[in-house]
């Protein structure tokens, strides 16, 4: 079994999902592992006992679903915000099943998971040792090289090449070692119990913000839930991200049983099990404190935990499985613990964003949770796009928000000698380090918007491809360079364009430049200067200043991105922009004119605003990258001009025919829009059609949404809308001849193609 005497390759101490996972993937590759757990096994332990879609996957990955048969499948999530009886509620649907055809989610007690997990890392290889106290750490020359430990036998010191320590969120191994320093008073905590007795459940996890302070009947950062664990049985609970003077979480708890029974029809003969039971919360993930030498910090340990809704098993699992691969590539390199950098660095790269991060975390949070409070009933783009990105950024890539397969689509038509995967990844990155120091809450919001762009070209696809079609991957050797590898050759065919290339990451560059420009776009078009109408009465607007906020840093990271690679790119995009200011200004003239324009003088006006006019912008910005002459960007700017015109119809066609746009937005999204003077067009002919007024009976929103969908159904805006999509993709395709020819030109057409073929009235519906 080992004692005192036996040097393991790894010690982990603590058995929960992180220490199970690390100590299976550790012995899964053949290495002396030792898993230290104070309790015995089986042990209950206080969770919210959901594991979300990327934690199943890693579940399936150490092959224990099957282990699991009371599992209950979870479909969505559905998040209710506003003053306790008074909450607005919106669902999120998972959109896509999973290869098996189960659900995105499961509810599984910890009590069963984790004897499940520890079984299966014993099956791998590991030795588990249960009723084991750790009380410090082990060093030599600065690197720790086990942990001191307390048995009915006595003390003890476990000796380990790497130690993980996985001990949660009160971790005495963290704070031994200097890594974690946050006051036991400044730790959140959550508390639950289970109900039965309830009628039939649904599969969504239910989560109810903010919870009143019971003495004060002020509103608290604090958040309620209600997780099925079958059909008639619920774990129910309540979560603070911080402790407040006077607050009792069991006062909390209680007052929100209370609101569930007074609101929850089901609720109210629901039996409540046993008391609750409680457990801290640490948010201060750091990925830079999470190693020292011969140590690294897993799960709750390193504060992986949502804020927004106390979620954590899928980061500690993968927090397991990332230090466990780390580790075994220090011990096959030869040093073991010395430098575990590595870590920290995956970890940043995976998790900023789904993380708060740093010891401003709880600050950080009370800013999202304003905004979310503020513009939880609006459908402004920006605010759709960063609720998705605030509420559930662990889940968002399981939202169903697209059509199945357009994401597959849109790369069937790019050419594989392009090699674009690449430079898409540092697009990626570039993004998310424009916001992930200051605000990581934004951090996935960009990817949301790269990732979702439905069967549209975004900017940045359209700078590669440009400046790929102007380089020898897309003349064949005749023109100047501009590889969409993220390299940048010399020369061009002549010509004003030649004397604008740009430096050696210029494409990448600029196609960040023009995503970020977008995001913007998208900020700017939320600015509401009325009195908030979210769920919660401020004097101050913190939607409005969220939207000017997010504008001025996009917009200052995109121009400072055109300043990297030459002065004059930036007074180019900062020319695209200030004009597609000025387009979306007639356009909103245009919506609001006491005489309508008409549907061809409108079109014109909006293929000089938003989506049309960033695409021209990024592919005349790839154009002059690469040195191209003036004809060939202006054909180029032509097709942006009219793919992005027809992306963004399709985009509302996608809403108005019953499925979401790119921003997760329904039907209901025109008609606030409406009432905005925002209309799109296809919702200005239906309404015009039906009369220019609608009333709606649905009380929920899904059902106002079907209504809403159903109207529009009846008129021939669909239809027109269609026609429309498909005359702008023909007349992109006529600019292409002034492009030479290659693998971009023909990807640039085959995108126009899929675009022309897939659109039909019931686009939304096919989603």
């Amino acid at each position: 079994m080992g004692g005192s005497g036996t040097e393991w390759d790894a010690v982990v101490v603590g058995a929960g999902p992180a220490g199970a996972a690390a100590a299976f993937h550790l012995a899964r590759r053949g290495r002396r592992v030792v898993l230290l757990e104070r309790t015995a096994f089986p042990r209950d332990k206080s969770c919210g006992d959901a594991v979300n879609r990327a934690g199943v996957e890693l579940l399936r990955e150490m092959d224990v679903l099957g282990e699991l048969p009371g599992a209950f499948g979870i479909g969505g999530l559905e998040v209710s915000m506003g003053p306790a009886g008074q909450r607005s509620t919106r669902a999120f649907r998972y959109g896509r099943q999973d290869p098996s055809g189960g659900r995105y989610g499961i509810v599984v007690p910890r009590s069963l998971l984790d004897d499940v997990l520890v079984r299966r890392a014993v099956e791998a290889g590991a030795v588990f040792r249960p009723r084991v106290h750790v009380r410090g750490l082990v060093g030599e020359g600065g690197v720790v090289r086990g942990v001191e430990a307390v048995t009915a036998g006595g003390r003890e010191t476990v000796r380990g090449r790497v130690v993980v320590a996985a001990d949660g969120s009160t971790s005495k191994l963290a704070r031994r070692s200097g890594l974690v320093e946050t006051a036991r008073g400044r730790l959140g905590y959550a508390m639950r119990t289970y109900f039965s007795g309830a009628p039939v459940l649904e599969d969504t996890l239910s989560f109810h913000m903010p919870l009143d302070n019971p003495a004060t009947h002020s509103r608290l950062p604090a958040y309620g839930w209600v997780i099925p664990l079958g059909r008639d049985r619920a774990n129910v609970g309540a979560g603070v991200a911080e402790r407040h003077p006077g607050v009792r979480l069991d006062d909390l708890f209680e007052r929100f049983v209370a609101e569930l029974r007074a609101t929850v029809p089901w609720f109210a003969e629901a039996r409540q099990e046993g008391p609750p039971k409680g457990a801290p919360l640490f948010f201060g993930f750091t990925p830079a404190r999470s190693w020292s030498p011969g140590l690294v910090l897993a799960g709750d340990a390193a504060g992986m935990i949502n804020p927004g809704t106390g979620e954590g098993i899928s980061f500690a699992l993968e927090s397991g499985k990332i230090a466990a691969e780390v580790i075994d590539a220090r011990l096959r390199g030869g040093d073991p613990g010395g430098d575990l950098s590595e870590y920290a660095a995956t970890l940043t790269r995976r998790f900023s964003g789904h993380l708060e991060t740093g010891r401003h975390a709880v600050n950080r949070h009370r800013l999202a949770w304003r905004v979310l409070e503020d513009t939880f009933d609006s459908d402004r783009p920006v605010f759709a796009l960063a609720r998705r990105a605030m509420l559930a950024p662990d889940h968002t890539a399981g939202f169903e928000t697209t059509a199945p397969g357009a994401l597959d689509d849109i790369r069937r038509c790019l050419d594989p000698r392009l090699r674009l995967a690449a430079p898409l990844v540092a697009v990626g990155e570039i993004l998310a380090d424009t916001v992930r120091k200051d605000w990581p809450f934004l951090d996935r919001l960009p990817a949301l918007l790269s990732e979702e762009y439905l069967m549209a070209p975004r900017p940045a696809l359209l700078v590669l491809l440009a400046a790929a079609a102007c380089g020898p991957t897309g003349t064949g050797g005749t023109g100047g360079t501009g590889g969409t590898d993220g390299t940048s050759g010399t020369g061009g065919t002549g010509g004003p364009r030649a004397a604008i290339t740009a430096g050696p990451a210029a494409p990448v560059a600029l196609a960040a430049a023009t995503d970020l420009a977008a995001l913007a776009a998208i900020a700017q078009a939320s600015v509401d200067l009325t009195p908030p109408g979210g769920t919660r009465a401020s004097r101050q607007n913190w939607g409005t200043m969220f939207s000017v906020l997010t504008t001025d840093l996009f917009l200052a990271r995109a121009l400072e991105l055109c300043a990297t690679q030459d002065v004059r790119l930036t007074a180019r995009l900062a020319r695209a922009i200030e004009d597609a200011g000025h387009g979306r200004m007639a356009e909103l003239a245009a919506a609001r004119a006491a005489v309508p324009a008409d549907p061809r003088t409108w079109l014109a006006v909006a293929s000089r605003s938003g989506t049309a006019a960033l695409c021209a912008a990024a592919c005349d910005l790839g154009a002059a990258t690469a040195g191209a002459p003036d004809a060939t960007g202006e054909a180029l700017s032509g097709y942006g001009r009219a793919i992005g015109a027809a992306a963004q119809l399709a985009d509302d066609l996608r809403r108005l025919s019953g499925g979401l746009d790119r921003l997760g937005r329904d039907a209901l999204a025109d008609l606030d829009d409406h009432e905005a003077g925002l209309a799109s067009m296809p919702f200005r002919l239906a309404l015009a059609e039906l009369g220019g007024d609608i009333r709606l009976a649905g009380r929920s929103r899904p059902e106002r949404a079907a209504e809403l969908t159903a109207l529009v159904g009846r008129t021939s805006a669909l239809k027109q809308t269609a026609v429309w999509i498909r005359e702008l993709c023909r007349e992109a395709q006529q600019t292409l001849p002034g492009v030479p020819e290659g693998p971009a030109r023909s990807s640039l057409h085959a995108i126009a193609d899929h675009l022309l073929r897939t659109a039909r009235p019931d686009l939304g519906a096919r989603s």
